[in-house]
């Protein structure tokens, strides 16, 4: 479980300011590639809320793995987030995060770190839009078909490898709504993480209540704030 909520950080990821660059584009990136993330970067900007199903698939060949769980993501503004997946809720009002675990009816409360709030939460689903931005090198790899949605392939590597967890991401696009379909993390250590979004929703109409977890629900309460 706690492997499963470590590439969801990635996912909705972990996808932000992995890693600071000190003024120097030491890496390429591709002129292709940058107008199609800009372009869905852009796009997303306009987003007031959104939400989406999604299916998280871990695979790892020569450990003979294949495991697929669903999961829901919702979001408003830039802050405010829910996450539903595996018998987990993880959720922020943009100042406290709930981690609500169903099985043991357990909640786990914590501050939004201060560092996530100024390069961006690893955990905020927003930040999938913007990822590249900071930290990736990318190239344009072509096209391709993903249930019937014609996609475009980009390639993403952090440009500070070392001490990641994972050496290659590839989103696909798709081309037609400029929306993300899936996103697939390769790990250094033979894990293949794919995240396939379904039932795109976006600028749904979503109270601020429901990103504020209701601690009644919960028989026992961990409380990680200073």
């Amino acid at each position: 479980m706690k492997q499963l909520i470590c590439t969801l950080s990635i996912l909705v990821i972990g996808f932000s300011s992995l890693a600071q660059q000190d003024g120097k584009d030491l890496n390429p990136k591709d002129p292709k590639a940058q107008e199609i993330l800009d372009a869905l970067s852009n796009k997303a900007e306009g987003y007031k809320s959104f939400s989406a199903d999604f299916e998280y698939t871990l695979i790892n060949k020569a450990e003979g793995i294949n495991e697929t769980q669903k999961g829901k993501v919702t979001m408003k503004g830039k802050k405010k987030y829910k996450l539903e997946i595996a018998g987990q809720e993880i959720m922020s009002d943009g100042e406290t995060v709930w981690t609500f675990i169903k099985d043991v009816n357990e909640v786990q409360i914590s501050d939004v770190p201060e560092e996530d709030e100024e390069e961006g939460n690893i955990m905020n689903p927003a930040n999938a839009f913007h990822m590249y931005k900071n930290g990736f090198k990318y190239k344009y790899e072509g096209k391709s078909t993903i249930d019937e949605i014609e996609a475009d392939v980009i390639k993403m590597y952090p440009m500070d490898p070392q001490g990641k967890n994972y050496h290659t991401v590839i989103v696909n696009i798709n081309k037609a709504k400029l929306e993300l379909v899936s996103m697939i993390v390769k790990g250094k250590d033979g894990n293949e993480y794919t995240y396939r979004l379904k039932n795109f929703s976006p600028n749904i109409e979503i109270s601020d209540s429901d990103f504020e977890f209701d601690e009644d629900r919960a028989d026992d309460i961990i409380d990680l704030r200073e």
